[in-house]
Order: structure tokens, then C-alpha cells, then sequence
């Protein structure tokens, strides 16, 4: 029998979404001794928790909902229509959640969308905190995620040192919302920094400069960046494994440009943003690392792709 106040002592903890960031995140999370109780719409994805023990498979939502009704459930989504279906749709986790249960969202979504998600849950007696995290795989893996929070002050307390165990800040920025708007403010530049360093790798094509000398020239001077310094094996290669996948960041791309536009700022760098990611698609690229985007302005001076005018939405 476990000792009190151990870890196997305390109630499990839900996480549903066992994709490239969610993965590691449960992993951490076991590996600090938290049980969990998990799902993924592939079970595959789960295999390594399971085979691990110390982590409850549940055939769906609302079954993880079920082993937890009054616990803490992280969900860590592509999307805001993945979010709704999980927590609101047939078998969702909200139809088993009991008065008190704490729901973490680690998804990056409009703050709108959470702001919706929370007075859905508040109705049944259900908090929400808002917690989308800023770093790479190897960052989750590392238990060195930012965690940018949004919620009450109660329930955020309540979900700190869960958090805690798998990132290297743990930022309360203020209602949820507020979480989420940093998240996208700080994806802005990460994924448009990647978008005009594609312009900048076309440029030095066009005076036929080595791009490899290029990219060490751009990390030894005032180019440098921490995103430069993290894909520069890829851009060197042009191989583009995927560690965030590229209609992920079109994704954030979108919102972003969406949340400017809404807050009446002029926003022509968010939109030639989002217009670059959107012509990456198309051009295949989708299911690649989200680096690849670089190559939208090199293959549109070879003739080899699309341009770089905005498509329609």
C-alpha cells in the first residue's frame, strides 16, 4: 500500500492528446510520478505510457472523465474544432466531469475559443486553465516548456505544480485569455521569422552565394536567431522532418492575423505571414516541418512553385 502523501497515493490525472507535444509532456508527467489516466484517437500513440506502467488507457473522452469526474484533465489539441469535439462532442469529457474538476488546456487557440470553452465548463461547476507552451519536442522532453497561463487564481494554484513538472516558467498572465494572446504574439515572430529567412536564403540564391555559407554567416552576425540557431541543420539539408508541423504554424499563422484584424491594427506583416505559410501548403508541404517554408520564395524563383501574392481565404 503506498505511504500517504506519496505520489502513488494522489488521484490520477487525465491528459488526452498524445500527438508530438502531448507525448512527451505525459511522459514527463509519469516519470515525476503523477498516474495517469490517458487517450488519443490513435492508441498506438499510447503504447509507450502503457508499456511504462503507471498509466490507465480509456477508450474515449468521456471515459477518462469517468476514472476522474472531480480531477484534473490536460487536453493538448491541434485545433480549436479538436478541442470542442473532445470536451462537447458525443462521449466528450465534459458530459463525465463532476463540480470541481480542473480542465488544463495546453492547446494553442483563439482566446476567444478558451474564453467560449470556459463559460461552457463554468456552467457545470468546471474550471478551466489556459496553459499553451512555448518550445520544441526536445523541450517537452526536457521538462523546459514555457507555460504561458491564463485562469483564476485558484485554479491555476491548483494546476501549478503539474505544470511546473515539465516546463522552466510557469507565467500567470492574468484571466484566460490572456495566455493564449501571448502564445500567438510569441508564435508570430517565430514563424514569421522563418518566413522572411526564406526570403533571405532566395536572396543569397539570386547573387549565387552557398546557402550553407550563408546560414553560418547569418549565425555568426546580427541575423542571428534562436530559431536560426534550432533549424540550421534542417535549412543546410533542406530536409524537413517534422517537428511542428507546417499546417500547425498556417494554423497560428491564421489566428494571429485574424486577432489583429479584430483588434483594428494594421497587421501587413501578419498577413504576408499567413500568405506565405498558406502558398507552403499548397505547394505540399503541409505534413512537413513548419521550416519548410522557406522554400516557398526559392522554388518561386526557380518557377518551380506558386508566388508569393495572398490567395484568398
Amino acid at each position: 500500500m503506498a505511504e500517504p502523501g506519496s505520489a502513488s497515493a494522489l488521484p490520477p490525472v487525465g491528459f488526452i492528446g498524445l500527438g508530438q507535444m502531448g507525448l512527451p509532456i505525459a511522459v514527463r508527467l509519469r516519470s515525476r510520478g503523477v498516474r495517469l489516466v490517458i487517450h488519443s484517437r490513435t492508441k498506438s500513440k499510447a503504447e509507450p505510457l502503457l508499456a511504462a506502467g503507471g498509466a490507465l488507457w480509456a477508450r474515449s473522452p468521456a471515459a477518462v472523465g469517468r476514472v476522474v469526474p472531480e480531477g484534473i484533465v490536460f487536453v493538448m489539441l491541434p485545433d480549436d474544432r479538436a478541442v470542442q469535439r473532445v470536451l462537447f462532442g458525443p462521449r466528450g469529457l465534459a458530459s463525465e466531469l463532476k463540480t470541481g474538476a480542473l480542465v488544463v488546456n495546453l492547446s494553442t487557440v483563439a482566446p476567444s475559443e478558451n474564453q467560449t470553452v470556459q463559460r461552457r465548463l463554468a456552467a457545470s461547476g468546471i474550471d478551466l486553465v489556459e496553459s499553451p507552451v512555448g518550445g520544441s519536442v526536445d523541450a517537452a522532453t526536457q521538462g523546459t516548456l514555457l507555460a504561458m497561463v491564463g485562469g483564476e487564481v485558484v485554479p491555476v494554484a491548483r494546476a501549478r505544480p503539474l505544470l511546473e513538472s515539465f516546463s522552466r516558467r510557469v507565467e500567470h498572465l492574468g484571466p484566460v485569455g490572456r495566455g493564449s494572446a501571448m502564445k500567438l504574439i510569441n508564435n508570430l515572430l517565430t514563424v514569421g521569422h522563418l518566413a522572411l529567412l526564406g526570403e533571405a536564403l532566395a536572396l543569397g540564391d539570386a547573387n549565387e552565394l552557398d546557402p550553407a555559407t550563408v546560414i553560418d554567416l547569418l549565425l555568426d552576425g546580427g541575423g542571428r536567431s534562436r530559431m536560426l540557431e534550432q533549424k540550421a541543420d534542417q535549412l543546410r539539408s533542406r530536409q524537413y522532418a517534422p517537428r511542428f508541423r507546417l499546417r500547425l504554424a498556417s494554423k497560428d499563422a491564421d489566428l494571429v492575423a485574424t486577432m489583429m484584424e479584430q483588434a483594428h491594427l494594421a497587421a501587413p506583416m501578419a498577413r504576408a505571414i499567413r500568405a506565405q505559410y498558406r502558398l507552403a501548403i499548397r505547394a505540399g508541404r503541409a505534413e512537413e516541418d513548419f521550416s519548410a517554408v522557406v522554400e516557398v520564395p526559392r522554388r518561386s524563383r526557380s518557377g518551380k512553385g506558386p508566388g508569393t501574392s495572398e490567395p484568398s481565404a
